[in-house]
């Protein structure tokens, strides 16, 4: 740590018009979420498809035969798309036959057809302070021998809610294919805080003389680079007083 404060005091002060007037080390919670979920692949639905959930829908039809003769269409194929129909909750035998359930109509009604694929896991990684969720860190957290203290302007407010889960999964899993089908989120099973991470951050207090203006600088190890929503807090909180107490000195 000490080495990246000397590297990152170094590339601050390269402008003989600027000073550190003050440095410190602290840490920003990251709280990390065992998220699984559930996904469809959702494709257009074809002319068969369409043609037999409209039989279901108007006649009374028990056995793939009937269909095979009236359709034309093989009766092996016929009893196949019957059986992954029933497996995937588009259509019910009861006693007079098979007929659409909720899903089969509201899937006849758009015209496409939504395949459920196996439940899926991840690790969301969330910044308290920023309200945001972080990509996962490509390298080890900065190691430092002390504990360090919190970043004095953090909130302790709960914003995660199975809403904000499934946004954030959306737009990270959500896909395209090349055949045309798309791979969406479908449901958020849970998700579970597993264990909150301390992320160190340097932050320099900086005097432009130049410029006669007061401004800070903080270094987010877990990011690898300045960041500015941090930056901003700290300035509003605190240049006021970064000038008051300059002006008072002088």
């Amino acid at each position: 740590m000490d080495k990246l404060a000397k590297r990152l005091s170094a590339t601050l002060i390269e402008n003989p018009d600027v000073q550190i007037k003050e440095s410190a080390l602290w840490h920003v919670p990251i709280v990390m979420f065992d998220v699984a979920f559930k996904m469809v692949k959702r494709s257009k639905m074809d002319i068969l498809i369409k043609m037999l959930l409209l039989s279901f829908e108007l006649a009374n039809i028990r056995r793939a035969a009937n269909l095979s003769e009236l359709l034309l269409v093989e009766e092996l194929f016929i009893a196949d798309l019957i059986e992954k129909m029933e497996r995937t909750g588009l259509i019910i035998l009861k006693k007079e036959g098979y007929k659409l359930t909720t899903k089969g109509h509201e899937q006849l009604k758009t015209g496409i057809i939504d395949e459920e694929l196996e439940e899926e896991r991840t690790v969301l990684f969330y910044s308290i302070c920023h309200d945001e969720f972080w990509p996962e860190m490509t390298l080890p957290v900065s190691d430092t021998d002390k504990e360090l203290p919190l970043y004095r302007y953090h909130s302790n407010q709960d914003l995660i809610n199975v809403e904000r889960i499934f946004q954030v999964l959306s737009e990270s899993e959500n896909r395209l294919e090349e055949n045309g089908l798309q791979t969406v989120v479908a449901d958020v099973c849970s998700f579970d805080q597993r264990v909150v991470k301390h992320v160190p951050c340097l932050e320099f207090q900086m005097y432009n003389k130049d410029q006669d203006i007061f401004y800070a600088r903080v270094w987010n190890t877990w990011l690898e680079q300045w960041d500015d929503r941090l930056e901003k807090q700290i300035e509003e909180q605190e240049q006021v007083k970064w000038t008051a107490v300059a002006d008072f000195t002088e």
